[in-house]
């Protein structure tokens, strides 16, 4: 009797965290299916997504793809980029998918990793082997800037000492002044407003361990951090003229970083890891999660609310500042999502790396 009565509440705790998981799981709704099931001809992974309001959005990933939408991701629309970069003759044509032209070091048009907007006209897009590209119009329009490294001098030649790794994170801390960071510890700065991108990068020899940084944030024009490999965790007081290594007390590789104030934080990594700081970054310190998927990126709309978003369609969503944080997915259960953004409490969008979107509206 004692056995069938503990069998009978052990059934029955799995129909209610079934359920419960199931409702958690409504709340997001797939907007465009993966590659296979949609079969439409415009495949590629996507790895960041970003919304102006609640019906206007744009996402971005595999071979220049470009997509944007008018009614809150109902239907997308792919959009042609010129990736021309500054220099290169008019009459060349741009590759397949509008890559670089012929001599640009060819390889067709690169992945585009994440979407940064400075207000609702000026934007950026980050991609591979040194691709930036800026909008002045929301999006409208998009044209393809230089990163240089610092030790090529004052060539606008972008065949001349073009940095060629994946550009990942940018943020802007002026009109004028903005910072990128990207694999190989590269790390650029403009001072013209991000026309030109001028820094530096460490390629890895053989035998050596590769470091990338993977994101930045700054929390006021001189305090900021970049995230990367191997708990990698870079600070500047000073507006980004000199960084100094902070550590975090793990070696979980880093990857997004989200900052509600100058003293409200957190930080997503492998493996499930959340950090979260409430002194300005001074100290870090680790919520439970109960997660072990590596979560990629990480977005707040108030200090209480937000989503952190990873390996297998994980999404995990917090409504007290991280204290708990509730699993659920979004999309189909082997994606990756790569990115997340959210307007307000009630929408919220991800991509992944099948093609997915999928939205979260509680209204």
């Amino acid at each position: 009797m004692v056995r069938t009565t503990i069998t009978f509440f052990i059934f029955l705790i799995g129909i209610m965290l079934s359920f419960s998981d199931a409702i958690a799981e409504t709340k997001w709704t797939v907007l465009r299916d993966d590659d296979i099931i949609r079969n439409d001809g415009i495949q590629g992974m996507l790895h960041d997504v970003h919304f102006w309001d609640n019906q206007n959005g744009l996402v971005v990933g595999d071979s220049g793809l470009v997509l944007r939408t008018a009614d809150g991701g109902k239907t997308w629309t792919k959009k042609e980029i010129n990736m021309r970069p500054p220099g290169a003759a008019a009459g060349q044509r741009p590759g397949a998918g509008g890559g670089p032209p012929s001599g640009f070091r060819g390889g067709g048009a690169p992945t585009l990793y994440n979407i940064y907007f400075v207000n609702e006209k000026i934007g950026y897009i980050t991609g591979a082997r040194g691709a930036i590209l800026k909008t002045e119009d929301g999006g409208k329009t998009w044209n393809r800037k230089i990163a240089r490294s610092a030790a090529a001098g004052q060539s606008n030649n972008p065949r001349r000492g073009g940095i060629r790794a994946n550009l990942m994170g940018i943020q802007m801390i002026s009109e004028t002044i903005g910072f990128i960071a990207g694999s190989e510890n590269t790390i650029l700065k403009t001072t013209d407003g991000g026309e030109t991108w001028i820094g530096s990068s460490e390629r890895a020899r053989v035998g050596e361990t590769r470091n990338n940084l993977e994101n930045i944030w700054f929390a006021s024009p001189t305090t900021g951090w970049i995230i990367g490999s191997y708990g990698t965790l870079l600070h500047t007081t000073d507006g980004g003229e000199t960084w100094e290594k902070q550590n975090a007390g793990f070696d979980n590789n880093l990857f997004g970083i989200h900052f509600f104030d100058e003293k409200t934080g957190w930080i997503c990594g492998q493996e499930g890891l959340i950090l979260h700081t409430n002194d300005g970054g001074k100290t870090w310190k680790q919520q439970k999660t109960d997660s072990i998927d590596n979560l990629h990126d990480i977005m707040f709309v108030d200090n209480m609310v937000g989503w952190a978003v990873g390996d297998y369609s994980a999404v995990l969503h917090t409504i007290d500042g991280g204290k708990t944080w509730s699993a659920s997915k979004a999309g189909s259960s082997a994606g990756t999502v790569k990115g997340v953004h959210a307007t307000d409490k009630n929408h919220c969008w991800t991509v992944d790396d099948w093609g997915v979107i999928s939205a979260y509206k509680t209204e």
